[in-house]
């Protein structure tokens, strides 16, 4: 299958830092480690998908109400409402669930791809979303994880930055919190810092090499204590041993609030 430039672009996480840290092999094998959910353990994970493209997924997103969704500004730049679509209620991709169409985009309106800072944005959807045993709401945490804190990764990502979609089926691992100060000492992410900051409003994960997130999943929040607690932002390519990067929700808790308000349907 093939896509434009751009849309190869959006569709990687972050995949410039692939550039950035060109010297690092490709990794080989299922690198997010994760399994197959149990079907509709992550009630709250939505497909965000591309209706100009035969519907062909991008990124993840979760709902956070009846007509929200809350996702990476990445996933959204230079994108039309029109050319959107989000699948809930399914844990595969290509089938089941309910497709909803977009009508709003609201970008961090300080959100900038180099640097990467307030990677954060809100979909609306043209009508609102049916709850179900598969389809719920997750809660904006009001607490941050603390560092040794084990989180919950969902998403629908990819085996190696050469674009091989892991399974068609959603996987779930959990991962580790770490302190800031330790994802900052990492070597990789040092020489990343001008283009991938690390700033108070980031939150970070490491496990062991071989788990983590990969294409695809950027938006997907972290849940911890069942409640979203960060996005999905920026990785070394796929599952390296190197600190995967999270829009911290706490940071914008606020900011989520009002900009729901502002733009009621």
């Amino acid at each position: 299958m093939y896509l434009t430039n751009y849309f190869l672009i959006a569709f990687v996480l972050c995949g410039a830092l692939a550039a950035e840290i060109s010297e690092i092999n490709e990794p080989e094998g299922r690198v997010v480690g994760g399994s197959d959910a149990p079907d509709g353990a992550v009630p709250y994970i939505i497909s965000l998908q591309r209706s100009d493209y035969n519907n062909i997924a991008t990124c993840g997103g979760a709902i956070i109400a009846d007509q929200w969704i809350l996702t990476a500004a990445q996933c959204v730049r230079d994108v039309s409402p029109k050319d959107l679509s989000v699948l809930a209620g399914t844990n595969s991709i290509t089938s089941g669930g309910t497709r909803y169409k977009v009508d709003k985009i609201v970008k961090h309106e300080k959100y900038t791809a180099r640097p990467n800072v307030n990677d954060i944005a809100l979909l609306r959807t043209t009508k609102k979303i049916e709850f179900t045993d598969k389809v719920k709401a997750i809660e904006i945490a009001t607490e941050d994880p603390k560092p040794g804190d084990k989180c919950k990764l969902s998403g629908w990502g990819y085996i190696d930055q050469r674009g091989r979609r892991s399974h068609d089926k959603l996987q779930w691992l959990d991962v580790k919190i770490i302190s800031e100060e330790d994802c900052k000492a990492n070597e990789i992410l040092k020489r990343a810092e001008k283009n991938f900051p690390i700033t108070e409003s980031h939150i970070c994960t490491l496990n062991k090499k071989g788990e983590g997130t990969c294409k695809g999943d950027s938006g997907g929040s972290l849940a911890c204590n069942n409640k979203s607690a960060a996005i999905v932002s920026f990785n070394v390519p796929c599952a390296r041993g190197v600190p995967d990067v999270y829009t911290r929700t706490t940071s914008y808790s606020k900011w989520i609030k009002d900009n729901m308000e502002a733009n009621k349907p």
